[in-house]
């Protein structure tokens, strides 16, 4: 398989999936979510990949979705995209490539594992929430990110972060958006483990290839299980998601945010 915005490979049963965007942090544009979702079609089925990694090229994993298209692909009903399609809201059409994602994620019946391998944050961190395990180095770094420019967390994270780390810090994480470190982030439970940097990618292989040599129709099948109790409330989440987002592509703040972005300057928000 070629890609324009990530590298793909499959060796010992494992296929993984790394965003190549290393310039822009691998920020993900709307051809990028695409390709993401191809590669996820073929790992759910192409009967030689028992397991998979997703992870980042350079020294961030993913800082999210590319601010240049912040009015764009991160809004739409999840009813619509069950089949790959896209909504119409108006005169616009608004991509919903984050959410076809999500539920592809979440339907993929093979592990998914995220390396995190750097900085991650906003829809970086989203991606990794959605795999079925998380490992990171040791050096890196995770935010959810959003409200540093007046945005809100997207692709089911309103949902499945309270769930891994109580509502109160899901708040805290979200309120304030702030970077925390690996090791925070395994304290709170957030991911599996962590690895020093100079064998990470090397002990997430072994994890990967470990579970490509176990019973993984039986291990698909377990993830599936779990994940459809989840699925009603995924949905949910990403609509709510959707609706709030709208609510924040109108307000003075996301534009003062946006503004302050390209200028490279510290936002004033003003609460409106």
């Amino acid at each position: 398989m070629q890609f324009k915005y990530i590298l793909w490979k499959i060796e010992n049963n494992v296929a993984t999936i790394t965003f190549n965007r290393e310039e822009k942090l691998n920020a993900i544009n709307g051809l990028m979510f695409d390709e993401i979702y191809d590669a996820l079609e073929e790992i759910a089925n192409n009967k030689e990949i028992r397991a998979a990694i997703i992870t980042g090229k350079g020294r961030a994993f993913s800082t999210g979705g590319d601010f240049n298209q912040a009015s764009q692909g991160m809004a739409g009903d999840v009813e619509d995209v069950k089949d790959g399609g896209k909504m119409q809201s108006g005169e616009a059409e608004i991509d919903v490539s984050q959410k076809k994602i999500v539920l592809k994620m979440q339907k993929t019946p093979k592990p998914l594992i995220a390396a995190i391998n750097g900085l991650t944050l906003g829809g970086g961190l989203n991606i990794a929430l959605n795999c079925d395990l998380i490992y990171a180095k040791e050096s890196a770094e995770l935010g959810t990110f959003f409200i540093k420019r007046a945005l809100i967390p997207e692709m089911s994270s309103t949902y499945i972060l309270p769930r891994i780390v109580g509502i109160h810090k899901a708040k805290e994480l979200i309120f304030f958006g702030d970077r925390f470190s690996a090791k925070k982030a395994l304290e709170m439970g957030l991911i599996n483990d962590t690895f020093p940097d100079n064998i990470f990618m090397d002990e997430v292989k072994k994890i990967a290839e470990k579970l490509a040599k176990g019973p993984t129709y039986s291990i698909g099948l377990a993830k599936l299980a779990i994940n459809k109790i989840l699925e009603e409330k995924i949905i949910e989440a990403c609509n709510n998601e959707a609706e709030a987002l709208f609510k924040c592509f109108d307000s003075f703040d996301f534009t003062e945010g946006l503004m302050a972005f390209f200028e490279k300057r510290d936002p004033k928000f003003l609460g409106r």
